[in-house]
């Protein structure tokens, strides 16, 4: 806490408040209100997380953060438009969700079938699943975007999704964005949605997302992190549940350049429930990428795999946390975490943390970390068979990442964020 602490709050702390001081009195009264000061009392005790908390003892924001750029303005319709011009959706045919400098632009906005869209600042929004799953969380970032995002969307998918779902975070100026998603998917029900942010080069953005599955859902997950340069911040903590018969497949794609963290808080509560994370990660040119994952297991029977994979070079640097946590009466679980880092050069660092804790006596859980060079042997199989080292080299290294994409069963999308993979490569793989 800051009281042991005895940490002075810095410019960018000091600047949080302010803001919230000056966006306390827009939000009095409304539904979410007290749940926003409940968060930003929490978050103004502790501060910016910083190197003394474990969670976060390699991604010192405090350190990082020193000053902020001016919250985000509401954007104009035109100019989001013109952004989004030059970015096509990933997928074809599917329906794109924008929001815009934080808050959502229905203008620009469509849903699929089965699928109904909202503000989550709508009078109307049905706001009946939005913070039950962050309700007493403790972390910095999820504590400071509840008490100060400027808005967001609420996603209701109500049977199958009509079409893919992309959401798209747009930043039409360097500055502070703090966006929300709450989705719900019924019963039964399945989507596939795909996560990016687009715009501005140094954006600070702290995004949260809450995704609620009722018994039977399926859901696939991927978001894109593409810092446009090296003082771009991206945060997003993504929170969800899992109940029985539910499926999760979340895959977060890191490259490009700055500081980025995506932390996931999952919580499997069902039998026969599955949760799977990927994260495939190209930290090059100062690139700094931090995966963190926390699952707990409360359900007998469940299952999960995470799987991470990360190529660091150029002074890269790629932070990989997972914790498993299986409750005492969640017998018969099935969890494994695997994290493989390759090293380009001599100039990357890897941090991998891997960590178990079973309080269950009936389990397969494990978990390993590997890291190295380019083993030598398939580069000289290939150069035996004619083919040039320096191909050799960059074919293993794409294969070793784009190894994360096996659950994207989508083959035109497979193709396009293995493309993703390759551009990135392409400065430090000859």
């Amino acid at each position: 806490m800051r009281d042991a602490m005895k940490l002075t709050p810095t410019d960018a702390e000091t600047a949080l408040a302010a803001l919230y001081d000056a966006k306390k009195a827009d939000f009095a009264g409304a539904p979410l209100a007290a749940a926003r000061e409940d968060a930003f009392t929490r978050f103004a005790e502790a501060g910016l997380p910083h190197r003394r908390i474990e969670a976060y003892k390699y991604t010192d924001l405090r350190a990082r953060l020193t000053d902020l750029p001016p919250a985000a303005a509401e954007a104009g319709e035109e100019n989001v438009a013109g952004i989004l011009a030059g970015y096509p959706p990933l997928v074809e045919g599917a329906a794109r969700i924008v929001i815009a400098n934080g808050r959502y632009v229905p203008g620009l906005s469509a849903a699929p079938a089965n699928v109904t869209v909202t503000s989550i600042l709508d009078p109307a929004a049905d706001l009946s699943a939005v913070g039950i799953l962050v309700a007493g969380n403790d972390d910095p970032l999820t504590l400071a975007n509840l008490g100060l995002f400027e808005g967001g969307v609420v996603i209701t998918v109500a049977g199958e999704a009509g079409a893919p779902i992309e959401i798209v975070h747009v930043a039409t100026a360097d500055a502070l964005v703090m966006g929300r998603v709450a989705m719900s998917v019924s019963a039964d029900g399945r989507a596939s949605v795909i996560e990016r942010t687009l715009g501005s080069a140094a954006v600070v953005e702290n995004g949260l997302t809450e995704l609620t599955l009722k018994e039977g859902a399926h859901v696939d997950w991927i978001r894109l992190v593409d810092g446009k340069s090296d003082k771009a911040v991206e945060l997003n903590s993504f929170h969800t549940e899992v109940p029985e018969s539910a499926v999760l497949n979340h895959l977060t794609l890191t490259t490009g350049l700055g500081l980025a963290r995506s932390q996931i808080f999952g919580h499997v509560v069902g039998h026969d429930a599955e949760a799977n994370f990927r994260a495939a990660t190209v930290a090059v040119g100062k690139r700094h990428a931090d995966n963190t994952l926390v699952i707990r297991h409360d359900a007998v029977g469940s299952r999960s795999t995470e799987i991470f994979k990360s190529a660091i070079g150029e002074g890269g640097t790629a932070i990989i946390q997972g914790r498993i946590f299986v409750e005492k009466d969640a017998q018969k679980t099935d969890s494994k975490m695997m994290s493989n880092a390759l090293f380009l050069d001599d100039t990357g660092e890897v941090v991998n943390k891997p960590e178990l804790e079973i309080f269950a006596d009936d389990v397969i859980c494990g978990h390993g970390a590997t890291s190295g060079d380019i083993d030598e042997d398939p580069v000289f199989y290939l150069r035996a068979r004619g083919i040039p080292e320096a191909t050799a080299r960059r074919l293993l290294t794409e294969a070793f990442i784009i190894e994360a994409l096996d659950l994207v069963a989508d083959e035109a999308l497979n193709d396009a964020l293995a493309e993703r993979i390759r551009t990135a490569l392409a400065a430090v793989v000859a």
